[in-house]
């Protein structure tokens, strides 16, 4: 191994292997084939787990990030069931694992949880759009980028409806014939090529192609058949197909070297030491400007944001609101208690949680009220005579539903002589709304109920830059009220 190591750091000084992304053995993962995980196409990873998919038994193996060894408690055996016989790529924001399927021209989507697919997450809108060999995914969770080995190209999708977002699409370099996995840091995408041992490198912001971060020393390090990939910005983590491996390279620096580094120095940064130090300086807001206001009509309001540096943004994968509500349920009569919701999108999951008593919860009929005056049936008189009802329910129809507005629980009481009382409820939901942009530049966009003025704040949201700092402060930067313009929020009428 060692002897490898010096012609690898000649290689580096001879100009044929960069010193940025030199293979980082100690985070290598060997133990895929004595999982019989012998084909392994596209990875993702929770920081905890590393997920990696089988071409060959269309499954998907877990192994911990800690010692690499199997954890079979999070696999998915699924996939079979769900007719995905020829998956290439995954991708997680944590709730749902989406899967690409290169025969069906389709990805799938199965929950985290307990592992069953969720057709309501699925994307069947491929063929239509010439995406006919899709292979790696990811998405900053308002689009999702599908790499094509057929065209040569990335496709980019609306998570909110799986619709086209063809201004978004890349267009790959003419050595990149066969594009595998994808990962972003949300200023650079790298898209894995097989063909040529390579992981190429493509700007965000205009889709050009960016050089100085491109992996090439893929062929010297014998993963001669990359596929997935996978980053926590510091290692770039890459599948090979053939020799059932995971090999893990140090992510490249913003800016190449001045010189040429010595043999030794090479030596140290592979073998003996870790990554060096990132910069611990955390972005801040530079600026925030307002589009507008407001109206009766358009209750959104968009921010553009920008930071000083490239950052990630993301909102929290569970929005969650309570009502500490507190009020009788009265004989024969109904509550109507409400949550306002101010994140766009739609609806893609959450939970609804009801504290409550009363001496006979069998006459009680209990319906969550979406903002568009859809009523959602939470209980219907068929609890026996319990006298506290806590029970946290699911939301997964609701998926598609509008999140922004007054949200209501309807409690109404059909059981003669007791009155009761909803002590509070709370409601999380998942919205695949309200965020777009990347590098440094971000517009957010919130929902407000009525007129006034009203405060955006960036605490719901995780924002970091490449080095993994947050955002210095979540507030102060970005209290510039706005008004709304019109009456108060539309309020539904429930018998």
């Amino acid at each position: 191994m060692l002897h490898w190591l010096v012609l690898a750091a000649l290689a580096v000084m001879a100009g044929c292997v960069s010193a940025a992304d030199a293979q980082y053995y100690t985070k290598d993962f060997e133990t895929l084939s004595a999982a019989g995980n012998h084909a392994p196409y596209g990875i993702w990873s929770d920081h905890t787990t590393m997920w990696v998919l089988d071409n060959n038994d269309n499954k998907i193996y877990a192994y911990k990030m800690s010692d690499k060894s199997r954890d079979t408690s999070k696999e998915f055996d699924t996939l079979n069931a769900a007719h995905n016989l020829n998956p290439t790529g995954i991708w997680s924001d944590g709730t749902t694992m989406w899967v690409t399927d290169w025969y069906d021209d389709k990805i799938y989507a199965y929950k985290m949880s307990d592992k069953s697919r969720d057709t309501s997450k699925e994307f069947d809108t491929l063929s239509a759009a010439g995406n006919t060999h899709p292979y790696g995914i990811w998405s900053d969770r308002t689009t999702m980028w599908v790499a094509d080995a057929g065209d040569d190209k990335i496709y980019a999708y609306k998570m909110s409806d799986k619709s086209r977002d063809s201004a978004k699409d890349f267009g790959l370099h003419a050595g990149n014939i066969n594009p595998n996995g994808l990962w972003s840091d949300g200023t650079t995408m790298w898209v894995a090529n097989s063909n040529v041992e390579k992981i190429y490198a493509y700007k965000m912001s205009d889709k050009t192609r960016d050089t100085s971060k491109e992996f090439d020393t893929l062929s010297a390090a014998g993963n001669i058949h990359p596929t997935g990939i996978w980053s926590d910005r510091t290692t770039m983590w890459v599948a090979d197909h053939d020799d059932n491996k995971i090999y893990a390279y140090m992510m490249p620096s913003p800016s190449s070297p001045s010189s040429t580094p010595s043999a030794s120095t090479i030596l140290h940064s592979i073998f003996f030491a870790p990554p060096p130090p990132s910069d611990t300086t955390p972005p801040t807001v530079v600026s925030v400007e307002r589009t507008g206001n407001a109206t009766t009509t358009d209750r959104t309001l968009t921010w553009n944001v920008t930071f000083s540096e490239p950052v990630v943004v993301r909102a929290d994968a569970h929005i969650n609101y309570t009502s500490a509500a507190n009020v009788t349920i009265p004989d024969l009569g109904a509550v109507h208690d409400t949550i306002l919701v101010d994140v766009p999108g739609a609806v893609i999951g959450g939970s609804v949680s009801v504290d409550l008593y009363h001496p006979i919860t069998s006459g009680l009929l209990i319906d969550l009220v979406a903002p568009d005056c859809t009523a959602f049936v939470l209980h219907n008189q068929t609890t026996t005579f319990t006298y506290m009802l806590r029970e946290p329910l699911d939301l997964g129809d609701l998926a598609g539903v509008g999140a922004a507005g007054q949200w209501a629980l309807h409690v109404s009481d059909h059981a003669k002589y007791w009155n009761g009382t909803l002590n509070t409820w709370s409601l999380t939901l998942e919205s695949d709304g309200a965020i777009e942009g990347s590098g440094d530049k971000y517009s957010i966009t919130r929902y407000v109920a009525g007129p006034g003025n009203h405060t955006l704040s960036l605490d719901g949201y995780d924002v970091q830059d490449r080095a993994g700092n947050h955002l210095a402060d979540a507030d102060p930067e970005v209290n510039e009220p706005y008004h709304v313009i019109g009456a108060a929020a539309r309020t539904c009428q429930m018998e």
